[in-house]
């Protein structure tokens, strides 16, 4: 087996044509995206949000904070 890691993202299209040339020459792909890490707190067994993962990871700001901030009051 082979392994290509592509280093930065490449849109849809591109990966389409990649794939469709590799499959002409009869070689059999197989894409698998990028697992991700699962962000969890030293000492806590909660995750944090999966979508806001890459967002806020150079700020020290949980969830909880977020929505105390937008909604103005606290839960």
């Amino acid at each position: 087996m082979t392994e290509l890691i592509f280093k930065k993202d490449i849109d849809e299209e591109k990966l389409n044509t990649l794939l469709n040339f590799l499959n002409s020459w009869g070689v059999e792909v197989e894409v698998q995206p990028k697992p991700r890490k699962n962000l969890v707190r030293k000492g806590s067994s909660k995750k944090t949000f999966s979508l806001s993962v890459g967002l806020w990871d150079d700020y020290a700001i949980d969830g909880k904070t977020l929505r105390n901030k937008s909604w103005n009051k606290e839960l």
